[in-house]
């Protein structure tokens, strides 16, 4: 059989395996086996044969449920989780465990976030090391009390759980337990029977499988792999598996699964970690309560917002730790060391002093950044304290921040250093958006106004944790000036790939159709932040049909970042149809990420290790077949 004709029916075959995968294994009808040929020696039977079984009909989830204010619902929960680290002398364990009773109610929509009231009442709270219990009786107990205060839970439309709102009071002890509950038995839901999507857990975004199970509500949902990790450099291994019951309205009845985080050994030069934990939530009944959506908008000011995955902080005290950094130095002194520090590390020391400075003593703040709003300071020191403010993260040193960008006197380089600054603030205002949205507005310095509209899709993702609301509205501002053709194409588009906001899709998707591949290709890469298949069937569209082939590569790198289930069908046709040896190299570079967790991706590689035209693509999945 001739090679090239080989390599077709494989790829007919694999793409025949893509069909049934993504038809799910419960459409398929078994073909009865065929009738020989006989002579009928009696009657034919007049019994009336069964209908065929009716196919099962899923209610409504995600963006269906059936959203009620003041509706509760209440589980019983019992979360464990067991850690294991080998290393070269011992082999240390960690037991985490917890049981009691989760209650969630509904309180309202906001900026396209679905707010829920939390409150858990554990019965059970557990930390070993080995098994030497860690909680005293009366660490317990003041974990208990911190459970006594509520805790508001936001999701998408579709389920994705995307901040949690503690009280100030919760520790990271607390906090973590609650971000650990939520992030194993969330039901993320798109339409359909089978779906692929993102979902985040306390370690990272993650790569989940979805299809309906063989009774009506029932759902699978198989973790597959990590996209991104929030505090490493390795990306840990990942599978597991929650089986799910839903309401008839769409919210989740019961849930159970267990899921395996696996990092170091092999090369990576670290230890071995192994952690697996196990999750049951059982449903004890439905009930209103009395709250709102104002419940949460009166306390919002005092709460702690976190994504799933966020990191822990230090465990020393800040504001001793801010103390010690400082001691007896006076504000001027500071600026002072700071203005004639040249040495990177000297200067960036003196600069951590500063910030520290702005947090013990929150006026201070504000009289630096009227020293560089006047020009009393050389441009350079400008630049280290308005860096020192951002750094501070205090409400009072990020309305000093925000002064200075209002400032008409301030010089250009200093505005757009300031914009800088604002959009890696990890916890901005609304105040400092809407300065940047005014500076966008108010400049004539081309570089200042791309700066700030940079920074702002920055801050608004940011903004989104704890305002949904304003940082909402704050977008629909950004793109007005988009359609008003107000902002370069190239920096809206920029600005939206910052922003990440499906609100952005509209523009997005007409971006797509620019005469200028560099445009079509930064739309390309916004549409990487945006959520769910709409958004990926436009990249396969891209990926397959763009004019240009830099465009299509860099549809390639953007799905690889994403999940790959709903891409592979149209990745086997590009393999056999691209004639750019660069957009089928990209393809191949996706696969070899995934060739541990999907085989159609390995039968995809050895297709084109065999089959491809170009020796150097052959070679590079030669390669990563072999790694």
């Amino acid at each position: 059989m001739p090679p090239r004709l080989k390599s077709l029916l494989l790829l007919l075959a694999i793409l025949a395996g893509v069909g049934v995968w993504l038809a799910g294994p419960w459409t398929r009808e078994a073909v009865p086996p065929p009738t020989p040929d006989v002579v009928a020696t009696e009657p034919p039977s007049t019994q009336v044969q069964e209908p065929p079984a009716p196919a099962i009909r899923q209610g409504v989830k995600g963006v269906g449920r059936v959203l009620t204010p003041g509706r509760r619902y209440r589980y019983t929960f019992d979360l464990d989780t067991r850690t294991a680290e080998d290393s070269e002398q011992e082999r240390a364990l960690l037991h985490t465990g917890w049981s009691g009773e989760l209650g969630l109610t509904y309180l309202g929509a906001e900026g396209g976030q679905h707010l829920f009231l939390g409150q858990v009442v554990p019965t059970r709270l557990e930390v070993e090391t080995g098994e030497k219990p860690v909680l005293s009786a009366a660490a317990r107990q003041g974990l208990q009390a911190m459970f006594e205060r509520p805790v508001y839970v936001a999701q998408d439309s579709r389920g994705r759980v995307v901040a949690v709102h503690f009280d100030p009071a919760q520790d990271a002890t607390a906090r973590r337990f609650v971000r650990s509950l939520l992030a194993s038995t969330q039901f993320v839901a798109e339409h359909g029977t089978q779906w692929s999507t993102e979902e985040t857990d306390t370690t990272g975004d993650f790569e989940s499988e979805y299809r309906a199970g063989g009774s009506v509500n029932t759902y699978m949902k198989t973790k597959r792999r990590y996209l991104r990790v929030a505090s490493s450099n390795v990306t840990p291994r990942l599978h597991g598996y929650l089986a799910v019951t839903l309401f008839e309205d769409g919210h989740v009845k019961e849930a159970a699964g267990s899921d395996v985080v696996e990092s170091g050994g092999g090369g990576t030069g670290l230890p071995p970690v192994r952690a697996e934990t196990r999750v049951a939530l059982t449903s004890v009944g439905v009930d209103r309560q009395s709250v709102s959506l104002n419940d949460f908008q009166t306390a919002r000011a005092t709460l702690r917002a976190e994504r799933l995955s966020a990191r822990e902080p230090a465990g020393a005290d800040a504001s001793s730790t801010d103390r010690q950094l400082v001691g007896s130095a006076k504000p001027a002194e500071l600026l002072k060391l700071l203005s004639w520090k040249t040495a990177p590390k000297a200067r960036d020391e003196a600069k951590a002093r500063l910030a520290a400075l702005f947090r013990l003593e929150p006026a201070e703040a504000d009289r630096a950044a009227q020293r560089v709003r006047k020009g009393e300071v050389s441009p350079a020191l400008a630049e280290q304290v308005v860096e020192a403010l951002g750094s501070a993260g205090t409400p009072e040193s990020l309305r000093a921040l925000a002064s200075v960008l209002e400032e008409t006197r301030v010089r250009p380089e200093t505005l757009a250093h300031a914009a800088t600054v604002a959009g890696r603030v990890e916890r901005p205002t609304a105040e400092l958006a809407e300065a940047l949205g005014r500076t966008v507005d108010g400049t004539r310095n081309t570089n200042v106004r791309n700066t700030a509209a940079l920074a702002v899709g920055a801050v608004l993702k940011e903004l989104e944790l704890l305002e949904p609301g304003r940082s909402q509205s704050l977008l629909d501002a950004v793109l007005r000036r988009c359609q008003a053709r107000t902002m370069d194409t190239g920096v809206c588009l920029r600005t939206l790939t910052n922003a990440g906001s499906p609100r952005g899709l509209v523009y997005v998707r007409s971006a797509l159709l620019h005469p200028e591949p560099s445009v079509r290709g930064a739309a390309t890469t916004a549409l990487g932040g945006i959520p769910g298949a709409e958004v990926d069937a436009l990249l396969d569209q891209v990926m397959q049909g763009d004019p240009s082939p830099r465009v299509r590569a860099r549809a390639v790198t953007v799905i690889s970042q994403r999940v790959a289930g709903p891409h592979m069908r149209a990745v086997a046709t590009v393999l056999r149809a691209e004639q750019s040896d660069q957009v089928r190299l990209e393809v191949v570079r996706m696969l070899g990420g995934l060739k541990s967790v999907d085989e159609l991706a390995v039968a995809l590689l050895r297709d084109v290790a065999d089959n491809d035209a170009s020796e150097k693509v052959r070679r590079l999945a030669s390669s990563l077949l072999a790694g």
